[in-house]
């Protein structure tokens, strides 16, 4: 397939695939890649092997014009080509800045290298500060073309901790943060630096509290591009700003916090509104971000298992929509005779077989209510988001004594 018939034809990922492992060679890269069709990532061959996320890439490019999507694709395999970092701290320093991720990218860092087949790769070593109860602040090494998140083994390497880079990084930030926000709607502001570490500013209270709102600024910073503000005093903006937030996560992707943060002694903490219209689509937001880190994680957690030679189902996270109410709801199912690693849900579905028929018997009850009987449900497994570990179903006699609830009520 030549170039000219590559833009004609609809796009699909593998066809971004192929296109950006040319490109990726033809600027002189000499590290092979391979398409990993299971993951919708690139890999790389040999020592050093590179990993290329293509979600985000591919979403961008689908959103683009016929016309930009060349000059997409070239941004897009740019940034694939980071300098080297440098070798010592104090070269780095001036060049550190702090970046805001989802814990579940993290978890995805962290299960990476024992994915990879036959990988040599040196074992993650994690490098971050918690920030709340879904993101975590961590180090990027900024250049002009690339922003490189820094683990813990190039921190050991510079001989630095993190909270000492940390501390330049945020000094960094902080030299370059005079308050920039524009008015998107009545009452909500978008942070308008347009650096790529809009969400970082999270860090500085103080800006926030210049634009004048009339009330306690409430921050959310759902894509890694965009910040929001609005007052805790107005629910109209703060409904505005959840919709915002949500319709930003379905366009671009890159998600990395479903909470709403005001401040208390300059740190940001959620932020929960007393509005019971605003309380609801923040928590379904919540849900939705869910739904991405736990379904990103599931292929991972597979292969691993499959690696180990364990016999250990990794049960999804699902949302349905209630008829009656239109109130988004998370489940997932655990099976009879199926050592399950289940996620934390609203409800439950629990399947057994009958023995003579075959036929299952599903009963559906709400996760409070199964917690109550079932011990392992009060013992996360390590990672995020939380998942728990199920290796024997509940006896006849309690499944009969649990109240049934229905799916989509």
């Amino acid at each position: 397939m030549g170039l000219f018939d590559f833009f004609r034809s609809p796009p699909t990922i593998e066809k971004f695939a192929q296109l950006v492992i040319q490109a990726f060679a033809e600027a002189g890269n000499s590290s092979l890649l391979r398409y990993d069709a299971d993951a919708c990532r690139l890999v790389g061959e040999g020592d050093g092997a590179q990993v290329v996320n293509l979600e985000n890439g591919f979403r961008d490019y689908c959103a683009a014009s016929r016309k930009d999507r060349p000059q997409v694709l070239r941004h897009f395999v740019q940034g694939l080509m980071a300098p080297p970092l440098p070798a010592s701290f104090a070269e780095a320093r001036a060049s550190l800045l702090p970046v805001i991720r989802g814990r579940g990218t993290l978890e995805y860092l962290r299960l990476l290298p024992e994915t990879l087949p036959g990988s040599k790769a040196t074992p993650y070593v994690e490098a971050y500060a918690p920030l709340s109860a879904d993101s975590v602040v961590m180090l990027a090494a900024d250049s002009e073309r690339s922003i490189q998140t820094l683990t813990g083994s190039v921190l050991e390497g510079w001989g630095v901790s993190f909270d000492e880079a940390l501390a330049a990084a945020t000094d960094n930030l902080r030299d370059i943060s005079v308050a920039n926000f524009q008015q998107v709607v009545a009452g909500v502001y978008v942070a308008n630096w347009n650096d790529n570490y809009e969400t970082s500013r999270l860090l500085f209270s103080d800006l926030f509290y210049r634009i004048g709102l009339g009330g306690e600024p409430v921050v959310m910073t759902p894509t890694r591009n965009k910040l929001l503000v609005a007052s805790a005093n107005d629910e109209t903006a703060l409904l505005a700003m959840l919709a915002f937030a949500r319709a930003l996560v379905d366009e671009e992707g890159r998600q990395v916090s479903a909470l709403m943060y005001r401040f208390e002694q300059g740190k940001p903490v959620e932020f929960v509104p007393e509005q019971p219209e605003a309380a609801r689509l923040a928590d379904e937001l919540k849900k939705i971000f869910l739904l991405n880190d736990y379904q990103m994680q599931k292929d991972l957690l597979d292969k691993l298992n499959e690696q180990a030679k364990l016999d250990l189902f990794v049960a999804s996270y699902k949302l349905v929509q209630s008829e009656a109410t239109g109130r988004i709801h998370s489940y997932g199912v655990w099976t009879d005779q199926v050592d399950t690693l289940l996620p934390e849900v609203d409800k439950v579905a629990l399947v057994r077989y009958h023995e003579e028929s075959g036929e299952p018997d599903v009963r559906v009850v709400e996760w409070a209510e199964l917690r109550a009987h079932v011990k392992e449900l009060h013992h996360e497994v390590p990672g995020y988001p939380a998942r728990y570990r199920l290796p024997a179903f509940p006896s006849r006699e309690l499944l009969e004594s649990l109240a049934c609830v229905e799916m989509n009520a």
